[in-house]
């Protein structure tokens, strides 16, 4: 059975009282191999009406679990995201990187003679990190000089690009023979008509850019799930009353996109979640990837990201606000 954060040593209490004496396997001892989910308030579940049941990661978790893979032997999950994420707080002391190399190892260590190691991990992170352009303190809003700004979103990218490289380099050094699965961004007001949509179009499409730079190096040896066309039209369709987070449906795209990851195949989407065409009123957007690019290329013109951020945001406090509570941070 999955479960959200929960502490090992209560994970191991738990089982130990569920089963007979004689057969509680001992301490550290693992019986089946794991899916491990890290990430902000999306791996969590937010926006579903059941978090635990219904959010992306324990959608893939149960479909794995009942595959011909895991059917017989079974599927631990563990849940280890933190609604209000960033990239940098992968890493923190004690955060979930170092919660999931701890799991790892212990199973890695063990002598149990089944198949028992972390097989599948899944991460998400970035939309926290694109949030801290609109906080309070951003020069974003505090400035009304464009270089602050175009400093910041540079260094917000760049840290994206930095935390991932080296969570997901981590990850791989301690599971080499895991599947690793990065799911990117989407934009939550496309074809929503919001004045929202065009901004987060070119900021999403800027950190996508970034994350696929990542999950394109070799030596990590990742696979990437990508979700930001799927969702693109959507935002009336398969995002939650929060208009932030997916919603049931949104949430089961998600999953059938990292299965589909997973087993190296095209996202089969059910025809009763594709029911409503997309509509999306921003055009396409031409995005890069190099994070440290500060001046006008090919890609997105920093100039037209401040702009559109004064527009959208000097006179809309009160919903970036918002948006921050519903992403779990204050």
């Amino acid at each position: 059975m999955g479960y959200l954060r929960m502490p090992l040593s209560a994970a191991f209490l738990s089982l130990a009282l569920l089963l007979p004496a004689s057969a509680a396997p001992s301490a550290g001892a693992q019986e089946a191999p794991a899916y491990l989910a890290l990430g902000d308030s999306l791996a969590f579940g937010v926006g579903a009406s059941d978090p635990s049941t219904m959010g992306y990661a324990a959608r893939a978790y149960e479909s794995l679990r009942t595959s011909d893979r895991y059917r017989d032997g079974g599927l631990d999950s563990i849940n280890l995201s933190v609604p209000g994420a960033t990239s940098s707080d992968l890493l923190v002391p004690g955060g979930q990187l170092d919660m999931a190399l701890e799991e790892i190892g212990e199973r890695r260590r063990d002598a149990s003679p089944t198949a028992n190691e972390v097989e599948i991990v899944s991460v998400d992170i970035g939309g926290n990190d694109l949030l801290t352009l609109v906080a309070p303190d951003s020069p974003c809003l505090e400035s009304s000089s464009v270089e602050p700004c175009r400093a910041a979103f540079g260094e917000v990218l760049s840290a994206i690009q930095t935390n991932l490289t080296e969570t997901l380099r981590r990850l791989r050094e301690s599971a080499p023979e895991a599947v690793i699965v990065v799911v990117d961004l989407y934009n939550p007001y496309s074809g929503t008509g919001d004045l929202r949509e065009p901004i987060a179009e070119i900021g999403v499409g800027q950190a996508n850019g970034v994350i696929g730079a990542v999950t394109a190096d070799p030596e990590l040896r990742v696979k990437a799930a990508s979700i930001f066309q799927l969702f693109s039209g959507r935002g009336g369709q398969w995002i939650a009353p929060d208009g932030i987070h997916p919603n049931d449906d949104g949430h089961a795209v998600i999953a059938e996109v990292v299965l589909a990851t997973i087993a190296d195949r095209e996202p089969v989407i059910p025809d009763e979640l594709l029911s409503v065409s997309p509509g999306a009123t921003a055009p396409a957007v031409n995005v890069t990837t190099d994070a440290g690019s500060g001046g006008d290329s090919d890609g997105v013109s920093p100039v037209l990201l401040l702009a559109g951020i004064a527009v959208a945001f000097a006179a809309g406090i009160a919903v970036s606000a918002a948006y921050f509570i519903a992403r779990g941070r204050s």
